[in-house]
C-alpha cells in the first residue's frame, strides 16, 4: 500500500468519524431541546409543592438585644488589627 493511498484512507477514516461525532452532537441538541420542551410541558401540568403549601410563617426577630451585641463585639475584635 502506497503513501497516497494510506494518506486517503486515513482522510476517509477522519471525515467518517467527524461526520459521526457530528451527527451525534446535532441529535444531543435536538433530545436537549426536547427534554426541555417536555419538562416545561409538565411543569405547568403539575404545579411545585411551594405553590400548595400555605405561606410560611415569618422567621421571629431576634428577641436578646444582649446576644446582638456579643457577637457584634467579637466580629469588631477579629477584624481589628492584632498587637
Amino acid at each position: 500500500m502506497g503513501t497516497t493511498e494510506m494518506l486517503l484512507e486515513g482522510l476517509n477514516l477522519m471525515l467518517l468519524g467527524m461526520g459521526i461525532v457530528f451527527t451525534f452532537l446535532v441529535l444531543l441538541v435536538f433530545g436537549m431541546h426536547g427534554m426541555s420542551w417536555l419538562a416545561l410541558r409538565l411543569e405547568t401540568r403539575f404545579p411545585t409543592p411551594e405553590e400548595d403549601a400555605p405561606p410560611r410563617a415569618p422567621a421571629p426577630a431576634p428577641a436578646d438585644a444582649e446576644l446582638i451585641a456579643v457577637i457584634s463585639a467579637a466580629i469588631a475584635r477579629y477584624r481589628a488589627p492584632q498587637p
